[in-house]
């Protein structure tokens, strides 16, 4: 009931305060905004710099048969086909036209189109014309070659021996997928380490931590503070993980991609959330200790930058390096130590076969460091604060009430 009673408090008290609430809803909104005002502001400017799209038609001479007036887009402006130059030329002189794009009779070799004008098209008329090329050559390419070349080659790197495969490039849009994941759930865990960090920090700088261990236990007072930060560090993490949900279906929905599947159809997605829910909690275990130990602010945020940084370097060698290799002893010790196993046996099990020891055995070290830090904590608060009278409970009273009878019997003699 103690624990709950100090979970509930430190809970409400946090997700109430006006900047927690300012930062919860802010950042996700910030983040949306950003991209679409950086967008609008963009697209200002670029019409701002460039000159008026001219409004009338422009020539086509298509030599190569490729284009037809049926399926001309005529958008920013409409077309005009010539059967020769002279005709275009002519066309241009008077001002009907304001340029013509001559499509050489070799273009399937050469590729070679040709814009003649008195004043140059804009660039929106340029990305009409090839966009419809394009489309237009793609639909004259036997589907089982285009197939292919949208497809590209699938570069697969085994040993000398012939060995099964160690890296596919066709893992590749897994294996960003995975690691945005990583990414933005250790970035996540860094902001709510934060108030991890300063709410006991703060309280044992100014002693609230000693009067409050007068009446509970210190496990009962770092099991009912802890799961309290930690349970608003999740609601925050919720909350943007549902704004970043919303944003993924919005943009498979307009897109025509269901983004969401690539992780949900992934066969080692509980794997996925057992690492990354055990390193999001040993995050917390390691600001809790920082603020036992009352390191001051400023030395408490530089650990966790520091901690940051190594995180990105390990994240580069995962994404890069560790697909090419990963099976060297340092990916398998990097797989098991619970500090990086995270992202480290994440990635190689993308890309390669990880033996079912590796993955037991690293689960079982790193929710075991988990564990260890509770009880870690509840030694550092004991060992880093003033001693503390026992807690006043029925057992206690009886005990001191038999020494005082006993006191009292030996003085009365």
């Amino acid at each position: 009931m103690r624990i709950i009673t100090i979970f509930w408090r430190e809970y409400w008290a946090n997700i109430t305060r006006r900047s927690y609430l300012i930062f919860t809803f802010g950042f996700p909104l910030l983040m949306i905004a950003l991209p679409v005002v950086g967008g609008i502001a963009l697209a200002l400017i670029l019409q701002t710099l460039l000159p008026p799209t001219d409004p009338r038609p422009i020539g086509i001479i298509d030599q190569a048969a490729l284009l037809s007036p049926a399926t001309s887009p005529n958008d920013p402006v409409e077309t005009i086909f010539f059967d020769n130059t002279a005709a275009a030329d002519q066309s241009l002189a008077d001002g009907d036209i304001q340029a013509y794009y001559h499509i050489s009779p070799d273009y399937w070799k050469s590729g070679q189109v040709i814009v003649t004008y008195q004043t140059a098209p804009t660039p929106f008329i340029d990305t009409m014309v090839t966009t419809w090329l394009a489309a237009e050559v793609r639909a004259k390419i036997p589907p089982n070659i285009l197939a292919r070349v949208d497809t590209g080659p699938t570069i697969t790197h085994q040993g000398l021996t012939g060995e099964s495969a160690a890296f596919a490039e066709n893992n590749l849009l897994e294996s960003i997928i995975v690691v945005v994941i990583i990414y933005f759930v250790r970035l996540a865990g860094s902001f709510t380490a934060s108030y991890m960090f300063d709410s006991i920090a703060n309280e044992s700088q100014d002693r609230t931590l000693e009067i409050l261990i007068t009446t509970v236990t210190p496990l009962q007072l770092v099991a009912g503070k802890f799961l309290g930060l930690l349970a608003v560090g999740l609601t925050q993490l919720g909350m943007w993980a549902g704004a970043l949900l919303m944003l993924a279906l919005g943009a498979g929905y307009f897109l025509g991609v269901n983004l969401l599947s690539y992780v949900l159809s992934w066969e080692h997605l509980g794997l996925m959330i057992s690492a990354l829910a055990a390193t999001y909690v040993l995050d917390q275990i390691l600001a809790a200790g920082l603020g036992l130990k009352r390191i001051s602010s400023g030395s408490g945020h530089l650990l966790f930058n520091s901690v940051n940084m190594l995180m990105t370097v390990i994240l580069l060698y995962a994404f890069y390096f560790l697909p090419r290799n990963p099976d060297t002893l340092l990916a398998v010790a990097a797989s098991l130590f619970p500090f990086t196993s995270a992202v480290v046996l994440l990635i190689r099990m993308v890309t390669s076969e990880v033996p079912v020891w590796q993955v037991v055995l690293s689960q079982l070290l790193l929710w075991g460091t988990v564990i260890g830090g509770i009880f870690w904590l509840r030694r550092l608060l004991e060992a880093n604060l003033v001693a503390h009278a026992e807690p006043m409970t029925w057992p206690v009273l009886f005990k001191n009430g038999a020494s005082s009878l006993k006191r009292l019997a030996v003085r009365a003699k």
